[in-house]
C-alpha cells in the first residue's frame, strides 16, 4: 500500500482540473475556517458517519476491540469549492510508506494503462463539441465571438453505396469521403462513410477495408426486429436520437430516419512515422444537429452524425479482427458517442437545457460498462467482458487505475485535457449504478430536466432513495475502502463476487463486480491514501482518503479539527 505524501506532489493535474460548474442546492455547503469548541464523538462498527450535528471540531473515540484494525478516515468536502485541509491528531501514528517525491513528480498522468503495457492513450470527444453539448440549444447570433463563416457543404441526405459526399469535420477541416455500407432497419437506415485517403490501399499507417467496415456495421445496426446492436440496446435505455421539437433552426424531426458514421483520420496524426502519445477516438458534434444557416460554429452537415477515427479502427493485432484491442476500443466508442447523440435530444432539446459536462460523460461510460459483453469488448472496468468477478489482483487495464491514484479529485470536474476527469467520475457512475438501481438509473439521469448534480438526487429519489448528494459522496467514499468485501449491503456495494443486473424495456444489462484493490498504477496497488499530516485541501465536492491507525486494537482516539461543511467517515479493516 502507498501513502500520498502532500498536496504539492500533484501540482501539474491540480492545474489542469478546471472547475465546469456552478452547485447550488440545500445539501451543498460554503466553507470557512474557525475556531471551534471540540464535541466528543463515540463510533463502532466498519464504517460510522459522524453526524453533521457535532459540528467542525471532534474529539473521536472507536472501539476497535481485540482483533488489530487499520483505521481510516475519509473527509467529504460538500462545499462547492476547495477548502482548507483537516487537523487531525490520533493516539498513534500509523506506519507509512511513502514513495519519493520525484517518482510521484515523473508519474505521467497523460497515459492510461491498457493491458500489460503503457500505450498511447485514446481519449472520446473534443472540447468544442462538448462546450456546444453543454448548453441548450442556441441560434448564431447568440454565440458572440464563436461563431466563424464558413463555407456551406452542399448537403445529400439520401445516399448508397459508392456515392461520394464531402464533410465538414470542424470549422476547419472538410473531408472527402465515399459511402461504403448502408444498413436499412425498420426504424432507421444506417450510412457509413470512409475518408478517402483512410481507404485501402492508402498511405495512413492502417486503411480500412470492406470487411472492416461490414464488421463495424454489424456492431452498430442489424436489419430485422432484434434488439441486439447498439442502436438497439442504447435507444432502450435512453430513448431516441431525435424527433420532434419545436426548434426553427434545427434539422427537422425526419432526420432521425438515418444515422451516420464518418471514418476519417481525427487530428491527421495517422500518418507513417506519427507517434502521438494520445489520440482521439471519436466524437459527437451537435453542431450537425443545426441547420447550415443556423449553425453555431459556421458549418453543419445537417444530419445525426458522429466521427470515429478510421486509423485506429484499421489497426491490426496480426490479422485484423475487430476483437483486435484498438478495433475493440472503436466498437465501445461508437455506443459512447451515441449516448451523447441521444443526451443532446433528450436533454438539451427536449428540455432546453444542456448537461454539465461530467454527467454526459457518465453517462457514456456507464453505457460502455453496460454494453460490454453485449459488444464483446471489455469496458470501463478493465475486466474482460465475460468475467462478471472482480477479477485479479495486478490489474492496470481501464478506468480504475488511474482513479486510484487520484480519489481525490472531484467527480464533477471534467476537463478533456487530462484523462484522470474519465477514470473519477467513472468511477463515480459505477458505484452509482451498482447500489441505486443499474441502467434505469441513468435513463432517469439523461431524460430529467436537471443539468448538475440534481440530475443524480432527482434520478437517486425516483428509484425510491432518500439521498442527498453528501450522502452519496459518503457512501460512495465507503464502498471505495471496503471494495475488497463482498458482503456489504446495498449503497455500500462495489463488489458481490459476482454481476449486478437491470432490466430497462425487457433487456436485461450485466456490470461486473469491482474490488478497487485489485488495481495497479505504475506499481502502486490500491487506493492511496494521505498521512494525518499531509492533507493541505480538500477538493470541492470530493473525499479524501487519510489513513490514522494501523494494527490498532483497544480504543482509538483523534482529535479533529474541519473547515465547515466537512463532513467526517471513519472506516475500520482487519490489518493484513
Amino acid at each position: 500500500m502507498v501513502t500520498k505524501m502532500k498536496t504539492l506532489f500533484k501540482p501539474l493535474i491540480y492545474g489542469m482540473l478546471v472547475a465546469v460548474l456552478i452547485l447550488v442546492g440545500c445539501d451543498l455547503e460554503k466553507g470557512d475556517t474557525s475556531s471551534c469548541v471540540p464535541n466528543e464523538v463515540s463510533g463502532s462498527g466498519p464504517y460510522f458517519f459522524v453526524s453533521k450535528s457535532a459540528g467542525s471540531c471532534v474529539d473521536y473515540t472507536h472501539d476497535l476491540g481485540s482483533t488489530p484494525k487499520d483505521v481510516f478516515f475519509i473527509f467529504t468536502n460538500a462545499n462547492s469549492s476547495n477548502v482548507s485541509g483537516s487537523s487531525i491528531t490520533a493516539s498513534t501514528v500509523p506506519v507509512t510508506e511513502l514513495l519519493p517525491a520525484d517518482t510521484i513528480l515523473t508519474i505521467p498522468y497523460f497515459r492510461e494503462a491498457i493491458g500489460t503495457e503503457y500505450r498511447k492513450v485514446g481519449v472520446k470527444g473534443k472540447p468544442d463539441a462538448a462546450a456546444l453539448g453543454a448548453r441548450p440549444p442556441i441560434r448564431p447570433l447568440e454565440v458572440g465571438s464563436n461563431f466563424r463563416s464558413q463555407l456551406i457543404i452542399p448537403i445529400q441526405i439520401y445516399s448508397n453505396v459508392g456515392d461520394f459526399q464531402s464533410f465538414a469535420a470542424d470549422s476547419n477541416t472538410t473531408v472527402s469521403a465515399t459511402q461504403r455500407q448502408k444498413v436499412v432497419d425498420t426504424e432507421v437506415t444506417l450510412n457509413i462513410w470512409v475518408a478517402n485517403d483512410s481507404w485501402a490501399p492508402c498511405s495512413k499507417q492502417y486503411c480500412l477495408t470492406q470487411a472492416m467496415v461490414d464488421a463495424f456495421a454489424d456492431k452498430f445496426l442489424i436489419a430485422g426486429t432484434g434488439n441486439d446492436d447498439i442502436y438497439d440496446w442504447v435507444t432502450e435505455v435512453y430513448g431516441l436520437p431525435w424527433g420532434s421539437h419545436n426548434h426553427d433552426y434545427l434539422i427537422p424531426a425526419s432526420s432521425s430516419t438515418n444515422i451516420d458514421i464518418l471514418f476519417f483520420d481525427i487530428d491527421n496524426d495517422g500518418n507513417p512515422g506519427n507517434n502521438p502519445s494520445q489520440v482521439v477516438m471519436g466524437y459527437y458534434d451537435p453542431s450537425n444537429n443545426y441547420l447550415s444557416a443556423s449553425a453555431p460554429y459556421g458549418y453543419s452537415n445537417e444530419r445525426l452524425l458522429f466521427y470515429i477515427d478510421s486509423v485506429l479502427s484499421a489497426e491490426a493485432d496480426g490479422t485484423w479482427e475487430i476483437s483486435d484491442p484498438w478495433p475493440a476500443n472503436l466498437v465501445s466508442t461508437l455506443a459512447h458517442e451515441f449516448q451523447h447523440m441521444i443526451h443532446f435530444y433528450q436533454k438539451n432539446v427536449t428540455h432546453n437545457t444542456g448537461s454539465e459536462t461530467w454527467i454526459n460523460e457518465m453517462s457514456s461510460l456507464m453505457t460502455e460498462d453496460y454494453l460490454a459483453d453485449k459488444l464483446l469488448a471489455d469496458g470501463p472496468r478493465g475486466v474482460a467482458y465475460n468475467d462478471y468477478t472482480a477479477g485479479s489482483s495486478g490489474n492496470t487495464d481501464g478506468r480504475l487505475p488511474m482513479f486510484n491514484y487520484y480519489n481525490d479529485v472531484s467527480p464533477t470536474v471534467f476537463s478533456y485535457s487530462t484523462t484522470v476527469n474519465y477514470a473519477v467520475t467513472y468511477a463515480f457512475g459505477a458505484y452509482l449504478s451498482r447500489n441505486y438501481g443499474g441502467a434505469e438509473l441513468f435513463q432517469k439521469i439523461v431524460q430529467n430536466s436537471w443539468t448538475n448534480y440534481q440530475a443524480i438526487t432527482s434520478a437517486v429519489t425516483e428509484m425510491g432513495y432518500d439521498e442527498t448528494f453528501t450522502s452519496l459522496l459518503q457512501k460512495w467514499g465507503v464502498a471505495v475502502l471496503l471494495s475488497d468485501q463482498t458482503d456489504l449491503t446495498s449503497g455500500f456495494q462495489y463488489n458481490t463476487g459476482s454481476g449486478f443486473a437491470s432490466t430497462v424495456n425487457s433487456i436485461t444489462y450485466n456490470v461486473g463486480s469491482v474490488n478497487l484493490f485489485n488495481y495497479s498504477y505504475y506499481g502502486q496497488v490500491g487506493p492511496l491514501y494521505y498521512t494525518p499530516s499531509s492533507v493541505g485541501r480538500h477538493n470541492k465536492l470530493s473525499n479524501t482518503y487519510v489513513k490514522v491507525g494501523t494494527a490498532q486494537t483497544g480504543t482509538f482516539t483523534a482529535a479533529v479539527e474541519m473547515a465547515s461543511g466537512v463532513r467526517l467517515t471513519v472506516v475500520t479493516k482487519d490489518s493484513n
